[in-house]
């Protein structure tokens, strides 16, 4: 789910506290009874296993691509034109296909469904709703285009290819597609969005964190629209850094993981949100480790490893994240829990621009869109230009560098584990041992280079003794054959 950008409510982590359970009431309901009830026996009587997630993923996306369906069947609907009968002609497979995209990233504008000239003066209007509506056609006909191809190589020579979105059948297929690589698709602009802030400080700053006079920057010199939220927004997200009153910074990927760039469907249980890349890591952290705990040792060995978007690998980790590796390994018995919000928080450190910062202990309240949060405050998440002048004016009379090091940044000692462990318990020798078999596996190799290098040179010294007497060499290679088998 994660990997297609798909935040779906009641199981997506929001924010909360670590320890904190999420509403799955939204979830439940939409989700078959006999279901929901084997799980629930599960989680009663043991804990969940491959095959429980495997079903409530297989579930979600059953879910998903229903409600797909149900949207698809709204666009034709929308224009009165029959699902049972093919399409007459390119151009309502065309007025389809823009109205599901039209319905399925813009929502509100299904309020139109039954008056097909209200939907068309939207999309006629949607790329001033939407900037990257363009795009998003672009990518959908590309998409459209690909599907075609397959079809029509495994169709005979002379069939009609180029008509295979006039079924309904074929338009499930291609509405199915959309619905799961959209959220890939989307991260592209997160990516864009990123380097963007980025740029938006020196290199030198490898913290994270943007200033909050510099986000606004290009809002204030009308370069785009994109950093527009307001203060009070950004800390409802848990991206603004006030840790320095008179230098407040935005975090880069808190900010864009915070449902501020989400894309609500109108299914209310799902939404398209920019991928976090920090799972990506914690992925790859997570298989070579293969336990829920592990050493400070073998967690510093692998990250040291591990490259990101902003962060070249093989590295050496800096003394003060290796002390704040121990630290909270000493608070756990000498093993460190991978999915605790101190290690959350360590990784923060390790990758700013990729892993978030956790919130704050005690804060409760997940992050929320641009519409639930003015629904919320009854007021817009949008910045005002006498805010923006204020904060430039602080900038300005602020002296001296920000302090950008790792060891300058947030840090809180609380923990929050997601689950009670018994870590004498799950501190099994596999980690460890798997830890022990690297070391074997280099030394044997190493064994076999030396042997390998021992075998060439009792080669070329056969080879110097042929020169010699017939006596001299097999006197030669007994005594080399006694050196090297000894």
């Amino acid at each position: 789910l994660a990997h297609r950008g798909w935040h779906i409510t009641g199981i997506a982590y929001d924010g909360q506290r670590w320890n904190a359970s999420s509403s799955t009431t939204l979830l439940k309901s939409k989700m078959p009874s006999f279901i929901t009830e084997l799980l629930e026996e599960h989680v009663v009587h043991k804990r969940l296993g491959l095959q429980e997630l495997a079903v409530l993923a297989a579930s979600v996306e059953d879910l998903v691509h229903s409600e797909t369906l149900d949207l698809l069947s709204m666009a034709y609907e929308a224009h009165n034109l029959p699902t049972h009968e093919p399409l007459e002609n390119e151009a309502q497979e065309d007025l389809v296909i823009k109205t599901f995209t039209l319905f399925y990233t813009m929502p509100w504008t299904q309020e139109t469904r039954k008056n097909s000239s209200a939907v068309r003066l939207h999309l006629e209007s949607a790329h001033k709703y939407n900037p990257a509506w363009n795009d998003t056609l672009l990518w959908v006909e590309d998409l459209a285009g690909t599907l075609k191809y397959q079809n029509h190589a495994g169709q005979r020579r002379f069939s009609k290819g180029e008509a295979y979105f006039r079924s309904y059948l074929a338009m499930v297929h291609l509405v199915e597609h959309i619905t799961d690589g959209y959220g890939l698709y989307q991260d592209i602009q997160c990516r864009e969005l990123k380097n963007m802030m980025m740029g938006l400080e020196t290199q030198e700053r490898n913290d994270g964190r943007v200033l909050l006079a510099n986000f606004y920057m290009p809002y204030r010199k009308g370069t785009h629209d994109f950093f527009v939220e307001r203060p009070e927004y950004l800390q409802s997200l848990g991206a603004l850094d006030e840790s320095d009153p008179k230098r407040p910074s935005v975090i880069v990927p808190n900010f864009l993981y915070g449902r501020a760039f989400c894309v609500a469907t109108d299914n209310a249980f799902q939404s398209f949100c920019c991928v976090d890349q920090c799972n990506v890591l914690m992925e790859t952290l997570e298989q070579s480790v293969a336990h829920s705990v592990a050493s400070p040792g073998l967690i510093a060995e692998v990250v040291a490893g591990l490259p990101s978007d902003t962060v070249a690998a093989p590295r050496n980790l800096s003394g003060s994240l290796r002390g704040k590796l121990d630290a909270i390994a000493k608070q756990h018995g000498g093993h460190v829990p991978l999915h605790g919000r101190l290690f959350a928080q360590w990784m923060h450190h390790a990758f700013p621009n990729e892993c978030p910062q956790p919130r704050e202990p005690g804060v409760t309240e997940a992050p929320m869109t641009h519409n639930e949060w003015r629904a919320r405050q009854n007021t817009t998440s949008y910045v005002s230009k006498q805010v923006i002048q204020e904060l430039l004016d602080l900038a300005a009379k602020t002296e001296g560098p920000a302090c950008e090091d790792e060891s300058c940044m947030l840090w809180a000692d609380e923990e929050e584990l997601i689950t009670d462990i018994d870590l004498k318990a799950l501190a099994s020798p596999r980690a460890e041992w798997l830890h022990g078999q690297q070391n074997v596996v280099c030394f044997l190799a190493m064994c076999g280079a030396v042997a390998s290098l021992m075998t060439i040179l009792l080669k070329s010294f056969r080879s110097s003794c042929s020169v010699m007497s017939p006596k001299v060499a097999k006197s030669s290679d007994d005594a080399l054959s006694k050196v090297y088998f000894l």
